[in-house]
């Protein structure tokens, strides 16, 4: 039973749309509309004595039959409407001559045909169909108003007539409302589907334009970067490489020969720290960072994680504090957050003058973890602060001309909204300097309730 419904579906009487145009779905309903009102009026003729007509009608639900299966068995469908125009308008002017000419309902079915061909016919060829079906009528009804004796009624009685024309117009103006209902619902279908394909080509068209956006940001900022460093770099490794000759090459006295190393070690750390943020950066960049979220306690990995901190701080007399709360525990990658801890560090040391002081401290509320650096160095001018967080354009130089390219907060910024967590930057009020600060979710508290 369920293969038999399958088959009398429309798509397999008709045609699958995937693989049927529309005209040729509109030529294949009409086809079997045809095949069987033809049948039921062979009946129909036959009882109210219309025996030629029957007969007719016979041969045009065989006629029907064959042009269906060569259009939707055989995919033939341009020699079946072909067939159709011819046979229909031959058979329809010998039906005028056999059913009462213009007293019949002859015309009616003229019009069913023209329907017919103005529906499904290629566009190059209407004009001939159309003209082909008018010439028939007029001249048909020309031949009748000089020969009216060549045509005889052909109807018993009255009600025979009224009726023939009842059944007529009947299966015409179903055949005309089946058409123009398929055509509109199919219409409709083929109009959703195209605005379907539009919005997802609008869609896709709006990602592609993001995506443009994004990348040509990218790239400009890649370029950018680049620039900046090609530049900055040369400069300390020319340092680097002028005290390396005047060790190798000259005769210095302890003093001499402690200061020049003091300052290598100054331009090598300084030299690491930039091109181990534009290696992070890249990579990031380049392959996507990859997250892993962790508990880790704030507290234990800050004291273990800024010993190199310590070192630098001391040897610039300034003194780095911690302020911290042990046990509370965040939900963090653990290697971005020492990269991100690590980089606003060394930011509060690099622009913090001798003497100064550095604090790392922590405020822990039920669903947040806050870590704040604080100095008291040479601050952020207003009209830098809108701009901290992005790549900037010029070299910095900390308090002892300690160099770099802005990179870190930008590489702390990313690295942090990475970890679904937030970072800012506060003024201080009552001294100079400034306050970073760095939000994480606490680990096992998400939306306001634990977990």
């Amino acid at each position: 039973m369920a293969s038999l419904r399958s088959w009398l579906s429309a798509n397999h009487i008709i045609g699958n749309p995937n693989k049927f145009s529309l005209e040729e779905r509109i030529f294949n309903t009409f086809c079997s509309i045809a095949i069987v009102a033809f049948f039921i009026e062979i009946f129909f003729n036959y009882y109210i004595g219309l025996k030629y007509v029957a007969i007719l009608c016979g041969f045009g639900t065989f006629f029907a039959a064959s042009l269906y299966y060569l259009s939707r068995i055989k995919r033939s469908t341009g020699l079946a409407i072909r067939s159709l125009g011819i046979a229909a308008n031959f058979t329809f002017l010998i039906n005028y001559f056999l059913n009462s000419g213009i007293y019949g309902p002859n015309l009616l079915l003229f019009c069913l045909v023209l329907l017919v061909t103005i529906v499904v016919v290629p566009k190059k060829e209407l004009g001939f169909w159309i003209s082909l079906n008018i010439t028939t009528v007029f001249g048909v009804l020309a031949f009748e108003y000089l020969q009216p004796d060549v045509i005889r009624p052909a109807y018993t009685d009255e009600l025979s007539r009224v009726v023939d024309f009842a059944v007529t117009y009947g299966v015409a103006a179903l055949l005309i409302c089946l058409s123009i209902s398929f055509i509109r619902n199919s219409y409709d279908k083929e109009r959703n589907v195209v605005n379907q394909k539009n919005a997802e080509i609008e869609a896709q068209s709006f990602r592609i334009l993001q995506q443009n956006k994004e990348l040509e940001k990218l790239n400009s900022e890649k370029a950018k970067l680049f620039s900046i460093v090609a530049h900055d770099i040369r400069s300390p490794l020319s340092s680097i490489l002028g005290y390396l000759e005047v060790l190798a090459e000259t005769e210095l006295s302890e003093l001499e020969n402690h200061q020049i190393k003091h300052k290598l070690l100054q331009a090598t750390r300084d030299t690491s720290e930039m091109l181990s943020n534009v290696l992070a950066w890249s990579k990031s960049q380049m392959d996507g960072a990859r997250v892993e979220i962790v508990s880790v306690d704030v507290a234990k990995e800050l004291q273990r994680g800024l010993n190199l901190e310590r070192n630098i701080a001391s040897r610039k007399n300034i003194t780095l504090k911690l302020d911290l709360v042990e046990q509370v525990f965040i939900a963090a990658d653990l290697n971005m957050f020492q990269i991100v801890v690590r980089n606003l560090v060394n930011n509060a040391i690099k622009f913090t003058p001798d003497g100064g002081n550095v604090i790392v401290s922590m405020e822990v509320n039920h669903e947040n973890c806050f870590i704040k650096v604080k100095d008291d160095g040479t601050g952020v001018p207003e009209h830098e602060q809108q701009g901290l967080f992005k790549l900037r354009a010029l070299s910095t130089f900390g308090t002892n001309n300690e160099k770099g390219v802005g990179l870190g907060l930008l590489l702390c910024k990313e690295f942090t909204e990475l970890q679904d967590g937030k970072i800012w930057f506060e003024a201080n009020d009552a001294v100079k300097g400034s306050t970073f600060v760095v939000s994480f979710n606490r680990y096992g508290v998400a939306k306001g309730r634990e977990i």
